[in-house]
């Protein structure tokens, strides 16, 4: 009776042993086994110190509605400052183009001088690009200042600073925010110089021409300079802040190194000098007589009212600061006149044109723009 129990339990163990081959059998190569039975594997938790805080790669929303306003805002100085232009200039006697020959080769110089002088802008962006340790071909980077300059000569806000910023960081293979730290050490040390050559030369050599603007300008900067350091504070006590502007402030810092810094600010000299050429020669273009002081003082006025929020190619503001500068050193309304419409032909058409045609060839034009953007 024994001997029967144990065959009967031995038969039952054998025939639970080929229900479980059948089983195994029939699930095998098709992974459902697993996917019925999953494995667990145990996963290490990253410590303190491996956890990293996350970097948001764009800004909120509040601050994309902030940077609109400010659109809208400059769209309306620049709408204003351009009504005022054109009143005034309506009540001048009518200009006269350049029409001798010297005139018109003194035309063709200042275009010629405002391309040198973009050459050197763009220079002078590949050095600050290779410093953070971006690898952008020379072609590119020259392309993408008239890209730029294009940009923001037909759009608000600057845009083409952000048309820039998208273009080249994948091409130096580098962070967005990277790019944008480079545009920003270019806008310091362009007003750092500019600010320079307007004290200088307004309020030091010229006397009494322009000295109560050098007033104004260096108390708005004083308080620009209390403002900065107000944020620098604020932001310093926020980590996640400091984590996402790291990159932005890197390349400014990098200014710091002796080397490096007197080179870019040598090389921003440099771009403002040829600057002044292109105004002195644009003042030729229409018979107006300029030194090279002068030249100095009116592009430094002109570059100064631009960092008030405006429209595209900073219109009116600009014109404004122009037409103060040529009265100040003693030139005619209908000079004045001449002076702005001979000034926005050199500075905004060529280098839009070319713009216009790189972007259209090199990049893609807007539709490939919209999808490096997304």
């Amino acid at each position: 009776m024994r001997a029967a129990g144990r065959r009967e339990r031995s038969g039952v163990v054998a025939r639970r042993s080929r229900a479980m081959a059948r089983i195994v059998a029939n699930n095998s190569g098709s992974g459902r086994w697993l996917r019925c039975h999953p494995l667990s594997i145990p996963t290490p938790t990253p410590t303190p110190e491996q956890a990293a805080t996350p970097v948001p790669d764009a800004p909120p929303a509040a601050q994309r509605r902030a940077g609109s306003r400010l659109s809208w805002v400059g769209i309306a100085i620049s709408l204003v400052a351009l009504a005022g232009v054109v009143w005034w200039a309506s009540r001048q006697e009518p200009p006269e183009l350049p029409s001798s020959g010297g005139e018109v080769a003194a035309l063709v110089a200042a275009i010629a001088l405002y391309a040198l002088a973009t050459v050197v802008r763009s220079e002078r962006w590949q050095r600050l690009l290779e410093d953070e340790g971006g690898t952008p071909e020379r072609v590119d980077t020259y392309a993408l200042t008239c890209v730029g300059y294009m940009g923001n000569n037909v759009l608000p806000a600057r845009a083409g600073d952000a048309i820039r910023m998208v273009l080249m960081a994948p091409r130096a293979h580098t962070s967005k925010r990277t790019v944008v730290g480079t545009l920003l050490a270019e806008r310091l040390l362009d007003i750092a110089v500019l600010v320079a050559i307007f004290v200088i030369v307004g309020y030091g050599l010229l006397g009494e021409v322009g000295a109560d603007s050098v007033e104004i300008i260096l108390l708005v900067l004083g308080g620009l300079a209390v403002a900065g350091v107000a944020v620098y504070f604020a932001v310093r006590r926020n980590e996640r802040m400091t984590a996402f502007l790291a990159p932005v402030v890197s390349s400014t810092l990098g200014l710091r190194r002796a080397h490096h810094g007197l080179l870019l600010l040598g090389l921003t000299v440099l771009i403002w000098a040829i600057e002044a050429g292109v105004w002195m020669s644009a003042a030729a273009a229409v018979g107006f007589g300029m030194d090279p002081i002068e030249g100095l003082y009116i592009v430094a006025l002109a570059s100064v009212f631009s960092l008030v929020p405006s429209g595209p190619a900073y219109a009116g503001t600009q014109d404004a600061a122009a037409i103060l500068g040529i009265k100040a050193l003693g030139g005619t309304g209908a000079q004045a006149v001449a002076y702005i419409v001979m000034l926005r032909f050199i500075i905004v058409v060529p280098i839009t044109i070319v713009g216009l045609v790189l972007l259209a060839a090199r990049y893609g034009g807007l539709n490939r723009l919209r999808m490096a953007r997304l």
